[in-house]
């Protein structure tokens, strides 16, 4: 089994996903903690020494306070002066664990012990306890049992010459369990304080994250073609202007698409949708495509028109055309052109349609069909049928935009284009007439059901052209057809 590389561990590292919610939630979780543990340790150092001078502070006091009144008793030998004041000192303090005063040979010649070793130190010593004791201030078996404590010194001076000293041991407990104290209500505070952020961190989060995933399902939306979405109510902050930003982006792709809505009705929704891909490029460049070209007139039209008011052959030519823009929409071709009574339809131009010219006559017969059921109407209503004369080409042609600055059109134009055209005018009416590469295009092989070939000569072609004409398709062509026709016949007024 293959071993898995550091480049392959990187990228799966690179792809996990980790929300957003959790990252800002994480990263505010421990900048708070790093910055109260860096608070905590401030102020517990400063607690600490803050704690230890006011101690010493107290300490040399005393010490010193006692040195210069000793002096005088301690050069007279009123060792029961010298204890009566350090039981007095003791007793200001309870702290203190003891206080002694020692003379130049440091022998003990008073002493006074705080409640915390007076009792044990009397059991220990008993009788030996007296107005002058030739001992150690504390033995090591008890100084061991003090935990916490700190010793301070101070000469006894009388005239400039050292007399003797003054030796104090504090008791630190007390001040350590205030320390204590002081520090478990302060880390309480900042727990509660750290807690508190955290809770405010979370419902930031939160807020900010619901915010974002709104506008994520809002874009969904949008790509699926909802350009009329529900926008979070955000305001007052970078979300909010994202939300704006957003806002103004859908009113453009609105605008876009109302723009594209009514240019559409003008000329054909592909047409529009590629002038529209690109509004800053003044004229879009001629390209070279292949597809199928279907033209579709009225035979006798003039005629008609000599017979008819306006309003009756304007009603006649929206039917007509509508019918010819439902079959070009089911076989993803387009109405390129309206010329009078003639349309210009096409199959693979805007679309990439490899079977563009199966899909061109299926067009044509599905219209053929509904002109039927189309005359069947208007002769139901006394008026005169129509005939319509259809004529299909396919080959290669220039696609886009010609003209000027000042006014440009969009259109289809070449050889195969002009072929189509002479094709519908040979065409007999209701009949499909196609060229001979049509006939012979490898998506048409045995589909199609047609009339022997003919011979034409056509304008601009000194060659004769080999034509046929369409009279049906295979059946199961003819099933589908007939299926479309029905359903067409429910969308067309006159039915």
């Amino acid at each position: 089994m293959k071993k898995p590389t550091s480049s392959d561990q990187s990228f799966s590292l690179s792809n996990i996903r980790f929300p957003l919610f959790w990252q800002m939630l994480l990263a505010m979780t421990l900048v708070l903690c790093l910055s109260t543990g860096a608070l905590w340790g401030y102020l517990q150092l400063n607690f600490t020494d803050l704690m230890q001078k006011q101690t010493d502070t107290f300490a040399n006091t005393i010490t010193h306070q006692a040195a210069n009144s000793a002096a005088e008793m301690l050069m007279a030998d009123d060792y029961m002066a010298l204890s009566a004041m350090l039981e007095n000192l003791v007793r200001t303090s309870d702290n203190i664990l003891s206080i002694s005063v020692q003379d130049d040979a440091n022998n003990t010649v008073a002493l006074a012990l705080g409640a915390v070793l007076e009792q044990p130190l009397k059991q220990s010593l008993g009788p030996i306890l007296g107005p002058i004791l030739k001992m150690p201030l504390i033995q090591e078996d008890q100084a061991a049992s003090i935990s916490s404590s700190s010793d301070y010194q101070a000469d006894i001076i009388f005239h400039k010459v050292k007399a003797g000293s003054i030796q104090l041991s504090l008791d630190n407990s007390a001040i350590s369990a205030s320390l204590k104290k002081t520090l478990r209500a302060l880390g309480i505070i900042l727990i509660g304080i750290v807690l508190l952020a955290i809770g405010s961190s979370i419902l930031i989060a939160k807020k900010l994250t619901q915010s974002l995933k709104q506008l994520q399902t809002t874009t969904q939306q949008v790509a699926k073609g909802n350009l009329y979405p529900t926008l979070p109510n955000v305001k007052n902050n970078e979300v909010g202007d994202l939300v704006k930003s957003f806002e103004h982006m859908l009113q453009g792709l609105r605008d876009k698409e109302s723009i594209e809505h009514k240019f559409s009705s003008f000329i054909s929704k592909d047409i529009a949708k590629d002038i529209l891909s690109d509004l800053n490029q003044e004229k879009k460049p001629l390209k070279s495509v292949t597809g199928s070209v279907l033209f579709v007139d009225i035979v006798g039209f003039t005629q008609l028109s000599e017979n008819q008011s306006p309003a009756k052959i304007a009603d006649i030519l929206n039917q007509y055309y509508s019918l010819l823009h439902q079959v070009s929409k089911i076989y993803w071709g387009s109405v390129d052109n309206y010329i009078g009574d003639g349309a210009m339809l096409t199959f693979g131009v805007h679309v990439d349609d490899p079977k563009h010219t199966i899909n061109a006559i299926c067009a044509a017969q599905l219209f053929i069909r509904l002109s039927k059921a189309f005359n069947q109407q208007r002769i139901e209503n006394d008026l005169p049928a129509l005939g319509f004369r259809l004529g299909l080409h396919c080959g290669d042609m220039l696609a886009g935009a010609i003209g000027d600055k000042e006014r440009m059109q969009f259109t289809i134009s070449g050889d195969s284009v002009n072929v189509a055209a002479r094709l519908c005018d040979l065409a007999s009416p209701n009949k499909l007439m196609i060229s001979e590469s049509v006939y012979h295009h490898p998506a048409c092989h045995s589909l199609l059901i047609t009339e022997p070939s003919e011979n034409f000569s056509v304008k601009g072609k000194a060659q004769p052209i080999n034509c046929v004409n369409v009279t049906g398709l295979a059946p199961r062509f003819n099933r589908l057809l007939m299926q479309q026709e029905n359903e067409l016949k429910v969308m067309q007024e006159y039915v």
